[in-house]
Order: C-alpha cells, then structure tokens, then sequence
C-alpha cells in the first residue's frame, strides 16, 4: 500500500551507510561549484586593463615622430666699405670733427688731460676726440691737413727716469726714426714730464714737428 508524501514534498532517495555512491549525484555536486571565484574575476580584469594600457601606449609611441629642426649658420659679411678701427682720420671725418687730443699716458693723468683739452675745443667751434696712438695709425698724421680747419695735440707724459709711456714709445720712434712729411700740419704740445725727457721731447718730437 502506498503511503501519501508528507507535506507535499517528493520522497527522496536514502542512501544507507556502505552503499555506493551514485554517479550522477557526484556530478550534481560539482556542477554546483562556481569556476571561477570574485578574487579570480577580479585577478583576470586587472590583467586585462593592464594588456590594453600597454598596447595603446606602445601604439602612440610608435605613431610619434619626433620633429629634428635643422639650424644654419649664416656667415656674417660687412661690407667692404668698413671704417678701420684704427683709422683716426676716418672717424674724423665720419663724425664731422676736426680736433684730435692724443695722450701718452701711464697712470691715467695724462688721459684724463687729454679728455678736459678735447672739450675745451668746443670754445674755439672744434668739436674734438681723443686718441691713443698705441690704437691708432700714426702715419696718417699726413693726411691729417686734408681737414679743414683742423689741429692734432699731443698731452704727454713720462715715466721712470723720463722714458716715454708705453702706448706712445711706437709714436715717439716713428717720429724719431722715419721721415714723415707734416708740412701744414696744425698742432700743439701739453707735456706732463721729468725733466730729463724734456730733451727727447723737444729734439726729436718738438723739432722733427717744427721741420
């Protein structure tokens, strides 16, 4: 006689103790395992986000170019027509002057003299520029009359036992030993000196002037 299932559940298969285990209730077990758990999803997409970050990173690099700019020198040329730097007749002219102070000058007194005797030619309608004949070419003293109203002066000064400065030791053995033609030549002396160069300055600078 068949008993009625209690509380409307199905009747279920008992399996006693030492009976074996059914194939197809191992596989029910199984199946109700998940593959994967949220720790290994979680694993699997970080690895992902990671492959694509690197792939579209490599992709840009390789897309970029790198812009090389090309730089040239281009020489610079003066003309032809350049004024000399040590060309005093030249820079006369330029500038519309027509007094030169040249200064032979160890300690700087002397230049300085030589600056306050250029400004004192703006008195006379001279407008006037100083010069060191160390840096100048002392053979266009020549050429120096070709101004109008024009007028070289020469401050200078000594040093030791009356020896010619420096920047006017040149100059003073150009006049002493060549033979410039200073015919028409405007000038003037202001010496600041021993006593023994007085000599050397009058016999071989004053004189070879006045010849």
């Amino acid at each position: 006689m068949d008993l009625p299932a209690v509380n409307g559940l199905q009747p279920k298969a008992i399996r006693m103790a030492g009976s074996p285990v059914l194939e197809n209730e191992d596989k029910t077990e199984i199946l109700d395992e998940p593959l994967f758990s949220t720790l290994d999803i979680i694993l699997l997409s970080a690895l992902l986000l990671a492959a694509l970050w690197w792939l579209m990173r490599r992709n840009k690099q390789e897309e970029y170019t790198p812009v090389t700019k090309s730089y040239s020198i281009q020489p610079t040329i003066f003309p032809a027509t350049q004024t000399s730097e040590n060309s005093f007749i030249k820079k006369l002219k330029t500038s519309g002057r027509s007094l030169v102070v040249f200064y032979g000058s160890q300690t700087g007194t002397a230049e300085e003299f030589a600056g306050r005797l250029a400004k004192e030619g703006i008195r006379y309608k001279m407008k006037g520029m100083v010069a060191d004949p160390e840096e100048c070419d002392m053979e266009e003293l020549i050429h120096l009359k070709t101004i109008p109203n024009s007028m070289a002066v020469f401050c200078l000064a000594t040093y030791g036992e009356g020896d010619p400065t420096d920047n006017a030791m040149e100059f003073i053995d150009w006049l002493k030993n060549g033979d410039p033609d200073l015919n028409g030549l405007n000038y003037a002396v202001s010496t600041i000196f021993h006593t023994l160069f007085y000599f050397v300055l009058y016999f071989i600078f004053i004189k070879k002037l006045e010849n």
